[in-house]
């Protein structure tokens, strides 16, 4: 038996000048793309940025006065520190003028040594970028055109660059090896300057640091202040003494629960400028000095709970009300 079938004819000539049809820009890119993160980038689909902060945005522990840094714990603006051999550093907030962007964050030599001032930053739970190309970018400019920048990532990626007086961008493309991840699973990414020329005052500035999957440097992600905030909250979190409630259980010895906007990372260790007075009301003022004593939170939570001591006798089993003369803090800090 035959079966015969028949089909509309089809216009060739139609077909032809469809598959001509201009896909505009990012239509050509996307069908050239050769990876999933390629169009995802394209599109600017899922959040891509891998490094927090990288706008400089957020600066909890304020934007200048900062110790001058020696150590890979100098933090600065959040989630980056600042490394430098001696006490060299001195970081600073800096607002641009003239660029798409408004933070950035300088870093000065203030001696005539040559010496390595790094800018740094750790991120969390790595291992599975092992064997992935990733590409990092930001922006940077130098005081003097002598100055060599580097870019550390692990021994088998160090780069450099040579940052100029005016702003410009740098990337770099390197595949994550097992030598990228620390033995705590994190990612010590590094971008600064291996060395000053010797001039004291020579400073690099960087802004919008971004480290993305793929083999190409995208736009800068802006996310909202609110976003990156709840971000570095993670790490740290500066929170007013004003108006924490004070339990006591003796004269002189009580209890606080502190509300945390955002879960730690891992239970923070804290510290706490002295609160100089309590109210059981507004109108009863008393004048001691409430000191941290000792934690006793078992995990991340919501919430973090410590022992305080006080100066003067209170009255056991009342609650009093913080009420400093001037406005004090604590900070409590989980970083990596």
């Amino acid at each position: 038996m035959t079966i015969q079938v028949t089909k509309e004819p089809i216009n060739l000539r139609e077909k032809l000048n469809e598959l001509e049809t201009n896909k505009g820009l990012k239509g050509n890119e996307i069908l050239q793309a050769e990876t999933a993160q390629e169009v995802r980038s394209l599109i600017g689909a899922g959040r891509k940025n891998l490094i927090i902060n990288g706008g400089m945005d957020v600066w909890q522990r304020g934007t200048s006065g900062f110790p001058n840094a020696s150590s890979h714990n100098g933090f600065t603006a959040d989630r980056f520190s600042v490394y430098s051999i001696g006490l060299h550093a001195t970081p600073t907030k800096i607002n641009v003028t003239g660029q798409d962007f408004n933070n950035a964050i300088r870093i000065a030599n203030i001696n005539s040594v040559n010496h390595w001032l790094e800018l740094k930053q750790k991120i969390e739970d790595c291992e599975w970028l092992i064997g992935r190309e990733v590409t990092l970018s930001f922006w940077a400019k130098a005081d003097s055109a002598t100055i060599l920048g580097q870019v550390y990532t692990d021994t088998a990626n160090t780069l450099t660059y040579n940052p100029t007086t005016s702003w410009a961008r740098y990337s770099f493309t390197y595949t994550v090896t097992s030598g990228s991840i620390l033995a705590d699973g994190f990612m010590d990414i590094t971008i600064g300057q291996s060395h000053t020329d010797g001039t004291g005052g020579n400073a690099i500035e960087f802004a919008q640091v971004q480290l993305e999957l793929g083999s190409v440097a995208t736009d800068f992600e802006h996310r909202s202040y609110g976003e990156e905030l709840a971000l570095c909250q993670r790490y740290y979190q500066k929170i007013s003494s004003n108006g924490l409630v004070y339990t006591t259980y003796s004269t002189t010895q009580g209890y606080m629960q502190v509300p945390t906007p955002v879960q730690m990372r891992v239970l923070p260790s804290i510290s706490w400028n002295i609160v100089d007075r309590v109210a059981l009301a507004s109108t009863s003022n008393i004048t001691t000095n409430i000191t941290y004593w000792s934690s006793y939170s078992n995990s991340p939570s919501s919430f973090f709970s410590f022992q305080a001591r006080s100066s003067v006798a209170l009255t056991s089993g009342l609650t009093y009300v913080m009420f400093p003369t001037a406005v004090t803090y604590m900070a409590l800090n989980a970083e990596l």
